[in-house]
């Protein structure tokens, strides 16, 4: 009995001229959505200007990060991270607009 392997090449004996390697600094950067920070806005304090932002499992950013803050994909304001932190929540003063509970947090 034989088997056939017909079209199967080895590692690196690719048909036709071979790719070049990729230069460094080249291209663009995507960042997939699992590796995106993102957080939910799940306290708001309008008096003193700050809001409590919900990371999840992503990890929390670090203090002085800016984010836009989104209602319905729609820009409504800005936030700095100013901690403290604990667990997955993390504390941020206003910048700028009306944030309400629910509001996404999205990098600039």
């Amino acid at each position: 009995m034989a088997l056939g392997l017909a079209g199967c090449t080895l590692p690196g004996k690719q048909g036709g001229n071979p790719q070049p390697p990729a230069k460094p600094g080249g291209g663009t950067i995507v960042t997939p959505a699992s590796f995106r920070v993102e957080g939910k806005v799940v306290r708001t304090n309008p008096r003193l200007n700050f809001v409590v932002l919900d990371f999840g499992l992503q990890g929390l950013p670090p203090i002085g990060q800016q984010f836009s803050i989104y209602r319905l994909g729609k820009k409504v304001g800005k936030v700095r991270v100013s901690g403290p932190a604990w667990d997955t929540y993390t504390v941020a003063d206003i910048v700028e607009g009306q944030i309400w509970m629910g509001d996404e947090a999205k990098l600039k």
